[in-house]
Parts: C-alpha cells; sequence; structure tokens
C-alpha cells in the first residue's frame, strides 16, 4: 500500500510540473455519510445481521482523477483518463476491490471527425462508470449504495469495467451514436502460469464485448445495448450438479423522457447463461448458470428545492446446465428504493436514502428468502 501511495503521488506530481504542455485538470468527488444496514440470510439458526457506521460512496463513489486533452491540428485531439477511487471514511486506496491506483479508469484516447477511439481500463457501456458508460437506465442507477441499485436486477455476471479494453464512439448524427468495446482480457503478472491463469490476449481468460445505440433528442433518451462474455476455454469447475456454460449473452434496453413536473424511467433486460450476484451481506453470487430477464421502473421528480428518486425493479432468472435429477433453485427477486437529494451549491449536497430487496429461490431448504434493508445520509462534494 505504500508503495502504492508513494507511486500515486509520483504520478500527480509529474502532471502538475507538466501542466503548461496540455490541458491538465484534476476532479474528484468526496462522499461521506451514515449508514444502517439490516440482513437476513434466512438460514436457520443464524440470527439476522444489523450494522449503523460510517460510510463512503452511499450517494456516488469517492474518487479523485486526472484528465487532460492536447490538440494535435487538424481535427486530432489526444487525452487521457487516469480516475481512482478510495474510501473517505478511512483514506484507504481502492474502493472498487481491484489493487489498482487507477482502477476506476485508466484510458488515452484518440478523437476526431471519425469519432473517438479509446484504449485501456474504461468502464463498459452497460454501466454508469467512466467515459463511456451509458447505462443511465433507472433514477437511482447503480449509485445509492445498495438501495435501488439495477446490477442486482441485470448484473448477470458482468464487471462494470474491464482491462484492456478498446472502445469506439461514432460522432451522434441526428441524436444518435454507435459505441463498441472488446477487451483482451485480464492482465496478469509476469509469472503467471498460462494454464491456470486467465491471461491477456489468450483463451484461457474471459474477454468482454458489446455494441450500443444512443439516442437524445429533446427530453427524450433512449439506449439499446448487446454485451456479451467470451468465457475462458478449458474446464470451468461450477461443482458436480452442473455441465459445461456457454458463453453469457445480454440484451438491454430502456429509457426516460423528462416532463419537467416528472421524468420516468423504463428499462428491461434478457441474459442468456449468466450468473446472478447477491444482495448486500447476504452472501455470494448464486452457484450456477442461469437464465433470466428483469426490469426497472422508476421516476425522478423535482420536491422541496431538491430532487426525489424512486426505482421498483423485478428479477426472474432460471437456472440451468444442471445434470439430470438436480433440482433448480430458481430466483424471483424484488427490490424498491426511494432517495433525496438536496443541494447546497453547485458542487455540493446532502442527501437521504432507504432500500429494500428479498430473493424468493425454488428448491432451497435452508435460506430459500434472504434479505436485506438499507438507509443512509450523508453529504457529496464535487471538485
Amino acid at each position: 500500500m505504500f508503495k502504492k501511495s508513494l507511486a500515486a503521488v509520483a504520478v500527480l506530481a509529474a502532471f502538475a510540473g507538466s501542466a503548461y504542455a496540455a490541458d491538465v485538470t484534476m476532479y474528484g468527488r468526496v462522499d461521506l455519510g451514515l449508514r444502517y444496514t439490516n440482513t437476513d440470510a434466512d438460514v436457520a439458526g443464524q440470527d439476522d445481521v444489523s450494522k449503523f457506521e460510517m460510510a463512503s460512496g452511499n450517494y456516488t463513489g469517492s474518487r479523485f482523477g486526472l484528465k487532460g486533452e492536447e490538440d494535435l491540428g487538424n481535427g486530432l485531439k489526444v487525452g487521457f483518463v487516469l480516475e481512482n477511487g478510495f474510501d473517505a471514511d478511512d483514506g484507504s486506496f481502492d474502493s472498487n476491490g481491484d489493487d489498482k491506483i487507477f482502477g476506476r479508469q485508466a484510458s488515452l484516447h484518440l478523437k476526431g471527425s471519425f469519432g473517438e477511439v479509446a484504449f485501456g481500463r474504461m468502464g463498459i457501456m452497460n454501466s454508469t462508470a467512466g467515459t463511456f458508460g451509458i447505462g443511465q437506465l433507472s433514477s437511482l442507477e447503480t449509485g445509492w449504495g445498495e438501495v435501488g441499485n439495477q446490477n442486482l436486477i441485470w448484473g448477470a455476471g458482468f464487471s462494470s469495467r474491464y482491462d484492456n479494453m478498446v472502445t469506439y464512439a461514432t460522432p451522434e448524427f441526428a441524436g444518435a451514436k454507435v459505441i463498441a468495446q472488446y477487451s483482451f482480457g485480464k492482465s496478469h503478472s509476469p509469472d503467471a502460469d498460462d494454464e491456470t491463469t486467465q491471461v491477456e490476449g489468450k483463451p484461457t481468460t474471459d474477454r468482454y464485448a458489446g455494441i450500443g445505440v444512443t439516442y437524445n433528442a429533446n427530453n427524450l433518451a433512449l439506449r439499446a445495448i448487446v454485451d456479451t462474455i467470451n468465457k475462458k476455454s478449458g474446464d470451468v469447475n461450477l461443482g458436480a450438479d452442473y455441465k459445461d456454460v456457454d458463453d453469457t449473452v445480454r440484451v438491454t434496453v430502456g429509457g426516460s423522457y423528462d416532463f419537467g413536473v416528472v421524468k420516468p424511467f423504463l428499462a428491461a433486460s434478457y441474459f442468456k447463461d449468466g450468473t446472478v450476484g447477491a444482495m448486500a451481506g447476504v452472501g455470494g453470487n448464486s452457484a450456477g448458470i442461469y437464465d433470466g430477464y428483469g426490469f426497472v421502473l422508476g421516476a425522478d421528480a423535482p420536491l422541496f428545492g431538491g430532487t426525489l428518486n424512486a426505482t421498483v425493479g423485478y428479477l426472474k432468472a432460471d437456472e440451468q446446465n444442471l445434470d439430470a435429477g438436480v433440482k433448480a433453485e430458481d430466483i424471483d427477486r424484488f427490490i424498491v428504493g426511494a432517495g433525496y437529494e438536496y443541494k447546497l451549491s453547485k458542487r455540493t449536497l446532502v442527501y437521504v436514502d432507504a432500500g429494500y430487496g428479498q430473493d424468493d429461490i425454488d428448491n432451497r431448504t435452508n435460506g430459500d428468502k434472504p434479505a436485506y434493508f438499507q438507509a443512509a445520509f450523508g453529504m457529496a462534494h464535487y471538485f
């Protein structure tokens, strides 16, 4: 961690010293508040767990970043984004949990009349992360902690960000834009074993690909995204009850319309051969492979000088690839959440939120109805 801190300071110092050479900006967010969480695993003999804590990222992930751009002439510009996530409650690096100094984004891009092409680690389209995240498909999106998080409905085993990504975005034409992405897979240490470790650019790693379309016209915003995980070759250990798995495919569509007095959101997603992530504090991902669909309905509305946000979501996931005689643990999931944000200035706001979620899992003798409740309040400052 000390070496990572020194490296980050060195990077900041280097850019500060060369700021005259290009347009370089430092930016960030600090979000800190108090959060109460109650989780019930619905396991016999196991009490539910309540926790009241100071927490970072209840509303938006705390971060700092550097971005810059240089005009090369003839309509060409080259630029970069380096963005770190951190936990404001204890100052630790990497709230993404991926052990990277610039884990939120580390990319180099080229812009011109042809559009934009970028290389590096960045967010996928079906997320709200970074430069190319176009997944603003619900009122609460993927912020607000676990309150109304749309990834609980259609995460399907996809990460929000991938290493070694190439992204191309067309120029906008008549309100429409197309984005395409491909990841060569995870990076690895030089001494990694190619046979047992996911290695960039080889069939032993999962590789992400996707294409999406955005359309914006006045108060209307529409999104359509198809993405896939090209699963690594070789043995996939899911346990004795499961057969081999196919590539994960997901299709997501949604949109919103701002009427002024209210801004409704509606989105739906279908996935095949994906996984189902766990709700907050209830345990790990459900073992096995699922086909499923989900939808999210929500709205934003101005209220008392601030904005009220509300979302409901439903997921239906059927377990697949089971051996004969094994009963499927199909999942029905329901989430509901609401949040209120009030701006104290252009860069500072306060917020409060609450949300609930529950699973109903077939053919599970213990823990078939896990549930969580979360509530938080705090402040976020942008710089």
